[in-house]
């Protein structure tokens, strides 16, 4: 069987791709990856915040800035160096490391000063860029309109900077979700991962305090990212990759039927471990067998709204009486 594939252009040896998360924020981390059967990693992210915070930090320490007119941007320079130096040496070295694509995360709120590094992170050796938008939906003061907008001017900041392949990983809380997802293939986006998990919080109901809820995702998750990639697939103007709630390889085979080009998992690897691939990748292998696949690509959106003979039963209503019988 050969479970090579594409992804944003990318040769991937297998569909499955370790997601941005701590167990890939080292060299030996992402060695382990590549050891296990993962076909790409996305490196852990790194934030826009973090570089601000810095270059913030280090100005407000500089009392020379008060006197030297030139020391202001010289500080704030070094801190901008200080605060990506390690990530570019993880991209850098992981590269070296191992023979597949290195994806590195960036979490931003903006078209900011972080886009200048895009062009850096391909001298270190990255294949591509995933970015992850942090946009707050739960902002009040700001519309859907803006919000969307927002979006397509750090694609556009980013792209217009780097050489490499650009992805966005986003959340599923927007209105007009179809119509959106269109668009942002359409921006020149190479990649569209689906979904991002926000981190939840909880109540501590006998000491009133705010807790933090189960990060990590649950198997019966994988229903929304399958809904919306099956519905996409062969319309979208770039590739998908599915990801939450991806715990086995039968989920994975799951989001290759609907169209998916790669899947994504983070979660079921903190619980089973890295070495959980090796299971993955052997169930997909397995299911192949059984149907006489030999390639990805002979079931690969099989089950895609676009190729139904039966579209209709893809939407809401209708599922929902074919599921339960609901008049």
């Amino acid at each position: 069987m050969d479970l090579s594939t594409k992804y944003m252009g990318l040769a991937l040896s297998s569909p499955l791709i370790v997601g941005s998360c701590g167990l890939t924020k080292s060299v030996k981390a992402v060695e382990q990856c590549a050891c296990a059967g993962a076909g790409a990693v996305v490196l852990k992210s790194i934030f826009e915040e973090q570089i601000v915070a810095e270059v913030d930090a280090l100005v407000a320490s500089g009392e020379q800035t008060l006197w030297h007119p030139e020391a202001d941007e010289y500080i704030r320079s070094y801190g901008r160096e200080g605060a990506v130096t390690a990530f570019l040496d993880l991209v850098r070295d992981s590269k070296k490391a191992v023979g597949i694509p290195i994806i590195a995360s960036v979490h931003c709120v903006s078209p900011g000063i972080w886009t200048e590094f895009a062009s850096r992170l391909q001298k270190a050796g990255a294949d591509a860029i995933e970015l992850n938008i942090n946009v707050l939906t739960s902002d009040t003061r700001l519309s859907g309109a803006e919000m969307e907008r927002a979006y397509f001017s750090v694609v556009e900041a980013v792209r217009k900077a780097s050489g490499i392949p650009v992805s966005v990983k986003l959340g599923y809380h927007f209105s007009g979700m179809a119509g959106f997802l269109s668009r942002l293939s359409e921006s020149g986006l190479a990649g569209l991962t689906l979904f991002n998990r926000s981190y939840n919080s909880d109540f501590d109901v006998e000491r009133f305090e705010l807790t933090a809820a189960r990060f990590l995702s649950s198997p019966n998750e994988y229903v929304l990212p399958l809904r919306w990639i099956s519905l996409l697939a062969g319309r979208a103007g770039c590739d998908l990759c599915a990801s939450t709630g991806v715990h086995d390889g039968k989920t994975a085979v799951k989001m290759l039927l609907a169209g998916a080009a790669a899947v994504q998992t983070v979660s079921v690897l903190y619980d089973r471990g890295v070495e959980h691939l090796q299971t993955m990748v052997a169930e997909v292998r397995a299911y192949m067998e059984r149907h006489g696949f030999e390639r990805i690509a002979d079931f690969r959106g099989r089950m895609s709204q676009a190729l139904s003979d039966n579209p209709a039963a893809y939407e809401r209503v209708q599922f929902m009486r074919h599921s339960v019988g609901i008049e």
